[in-house]
C-alpha cells in the first residue's frame, strides 16, 4: 500500500478524533447527537437506499466508514443486523453510546477500511454500504475489492456521497476549491483553520488530514472493475436540509447535489 494512504489512516484517525471529541463537548453543532436527533423524527440514511435492497429484515449489513452510526443505527431499527467499521476509536465510543440510546444492537470494529480484518472479508454480508468516506479515500480499487469480499454472491453494495462535479462547481464558487481542476484527485494535505465560521476545529487542535477528491468516473469504473455489476445510479438533489448529511445543504437548485450508487456481486474482477 502506499506510504501516503498509510500516513492518510493515521493523520485523518487523528483528525476524527478530535472533531468528533469537540462535537461531545458541545463545541461544534455538527451532528451533536445523532441518537436525539433520530428519536426527534430526523433522518441520515436516504430513503432511496431502503428501495435498492428491498426487504431488510435479518439482513446482514457492514457499513465501511460509520462513524457515529446515525446511518448504520437507522438500518438497524429498520432490521438489519449490522457491524459497523471506523479507524476512530472515539466515533466508535460516540456510536456505542447512539446503539444504546436507541436500543440497537451493533458490532462495532476499529480498522482502516483499506485493512478490514478478514473475518469481515468472508462473503457473509448481504449489504456493504458506505456514505461520505470517499474524501478520506486514496485507493479506490483496493476499497471496493474489500466491498465485494465482504458480500456474499448476489449481495448489494451501496455507495453514498456528494455529487463531485456539483461539489467541485459549489467549492470554486465558494473559494474553497483545494484542486486545481475537476480531473485532478489528489492527494491533499490540509490543516484545519480554527478561524473559519464552519470549523469543526474551534479549539485549534493542531490537525492535518488528508483527503482526495473523485471524479464520477473514477468512481463509477473502480465500482466496476472490482466485479460489482452497477444497475443503478441516482444523481439527486440535496437543497432540503432535513435530508442533508451533517444538516449541511450540498445542493444547489438546479444542480445535482449527491449520487447513490448500487451494485451487485458477480462475475470477477476486470483486467483492463
Amino acid at each position: 500500500m502506499p506510504q501516503i494512504t498509510d500516513q492518510a489512516d493515521e493523520q485523518n484517525r487523528m483528525a476524527w478524533d478530535s472533531f468528533r471529541r469537540q462535537r461531545d463537548e458541545g463545541l461544534v453543532n455538527i451532528r451533536p447527537d445523532s441518537a436525539g436527533d433520530i428519536l426527534a423524527g430526523r433522518r441520515f440514511l436516504y430513503p432511496e437506499n431502503l428501495e435498492l435492497v428491498g426487504g431488510i429484515q435479518g439482513k446482514r449489513l457492514l457499513d465501511m466508514g460509520c462513524g457515529d452510526g446515525a446511518e448504520m443505527l437507522e438500518w438497524a431499527r429498520a432490521g438489519a443486523i449490522v457491524t459497523g467499521v471506523d479507524n476512530s476509536p472515539v466515533q466508535l465510543a460516540s456510536a456505542l453510546r447512539n446503539a444504546e440510546r436507541l436500543g440497537v444492537e451493533c458490532r462495532l470494529v476499529q480498522a482502516d477500511l483499506l485493512r478490514l480484518p478478514e473475518d469481515l472479508l468472508q462473503g457473509e454480508f448481504d449489504i456493504v454500504f458506505s456514505a461520505w468516506v470517499e474524501a478520506w479515500i486514496g485507493d479506490l480499487d483496493g476499497w471496493f475489492a474489500s466491498a465485494k469480499r465482504a458480500l456474499k454472491p448476489g449481495g448489494r453494495f451501496l455507495l453514498n456521497g456528494g455529487h463531485p462535479v456539483s461539489q467541485y462547481v459549489q467549492d470554486v464558487e465558494e473559494g474553497k476549491a483545494i484542486q486545481g481542476s475537476y480531473f485532478e484527485e489528489g492527494p491533499f494535505v490540509l490543516d484545519e483553520d480554527p478561524s473559519e465560521a464552519d470549523s469543526w476545529n474551534p479549539v485549534g487542535d493542531s490537525v492535518t488530514k488528508i483527503e482526495w477528491t473523485h471524479t464520477l468516473g473514477s468512481l463509477v469504473t473502480a465500482v466496476a472493475r472490482a466485479g460489482l455489476r452497477i444497475d443503478t445510479l441516482l444523481e439527486l438533489p440535496d437543497t432540503d436540509e432535513t435530508r442533508s448529511d451533517y444538516g449541511i445543504e450540498y445542493g444547489v437548485k438546479g444542480r445535482p447535489g449527491r449520487i447513490i450508487l448500487a451494485a451487485t456481486k458477480t462475475g470477477e474482477i476486470l483486467a483492463w
